[in-house]
């Protein structure tokens, strides 16, 4: 009768321990893996990208669905808060700020805060970001006769930067073409002269050139985008409104469409031909 006690004893503990460790994995959330980066578009949006990843059974994996609560910081040190936004598919997320948003204000340095709040998959948890304004401005020049591109770099009082590397490229459908040497740092003025020597096509003659400065730790990520007619005009070539192999069914070639019939036809109306005369000789010795 002991030894029965010990075994129920030893069988609740043993639910009672599983049950534990079952309460303990659903309570078990995921550790965020996050980064901020601020990017400026001149003349368009400024906004603060959000990058979010876990660990995972198989390695790493894209934090999707997490939704963040984005905080700015103000000169007392105290949480303003602005918003949430939520990662897509892979891990991405986009927070707009307003257009005034850095404008007409006297601070230098500016901070932001993503928080992670209350969430179901994940832990609790904060990242931040800080960044000072500056400026770029992008034209094309004709000098002696070359085209160039004119980049000049400068903070948010107008005063330039110097050695600080900037990127040209040639916005393309997948992507940005690189121009000329992998970076150029900026002179005593602040800008770069990129000469612009060698064709380059584009629809109607017109090219996107776009300068960047990538992920500066100081100023994040700007570009300055720059249109220009100045390109070798793209000569449409395109045969799909005609009767190609590579065409829609509906402009399938002519003699596709009556070769074939007439194989068809041909096979099929001896076939036809000899029925009905089968048809008639079984027909006559039925008289």
């Amino acid at each position: 009768m002991k030894d029965l006690y010990k075994y129920r004893a030893l069988l609740l503990l043993s639910f009672v321990m599983l049950g534990s460790v079952l309460a303990y994995a659903q309570d078990k959330k995921y550790r965020a893996r996050v980064s901020l980066q601020y990017t400026k578009i001149m003349d368009k949006e400024s906004y603060i990208g959000i990058s979010a990843k876990y660990k995972g059974k198989d390695g790493f994996d894209q934090a999707s669905d997490l939704e963040f609560s984005i905080y700015k910081v103000d000169q007392n040190d105290s949480l303003i808060y602005l918003g949430k936004v939520k990662t897509n598919e892979n891990g991405k997320a986009k927070f707009l700020l307003a257009a005034d948003e850095l404008e007409n204000e006297e601070a230098t340095v500016f901070n932001y805060i993503a928080k992670i709040e209350n969430n179901e998959r994940f832990e609790d948890g904060e990242t931040s970001v800080s960044f000072s304004v500056a400026n770029l401005t992008a034209k094309i020049e004709m000098i002696d006769s070359v085209n160039q591109i004119s980049a000049v770099l400068t903070d948010a009082s107008g005063i330039p930067l110097q050695e600080v590397p900037l990127r040209v490229g040639l916005k393309r459908l997948y992507g940005s073409l690189q121009i000329g040497e992998n970076r150029y740092e900026t002179d005593e003025n602040g800008s770069i002269l990129i000469p612009l020597v060698d064709p380059m096509p584009g629809v109607d003659g017109n090219l996107n050139f776009e300068v960047v400065l990538n992920e500066n730790d100081t100023y994040g990520t700007i570009k300055a985008m720059v249109n220009a007619p100045i390109g070798v005009p793209v000569v449409e070539e395109s045969t799909f409104d005609e009767r190609t192999m590579w065409s829609p069914p509906t402009k399938t070639p002519l003699y596709l469409l009556i070769f074939p019939n007439l194989i068809i036809l041909g096979v099929w109306l001896p076939i036809l031909i000899l029925t009905f005369n089968l048809y008639r000789i079984s027909k006559s010795k039925t008289q």
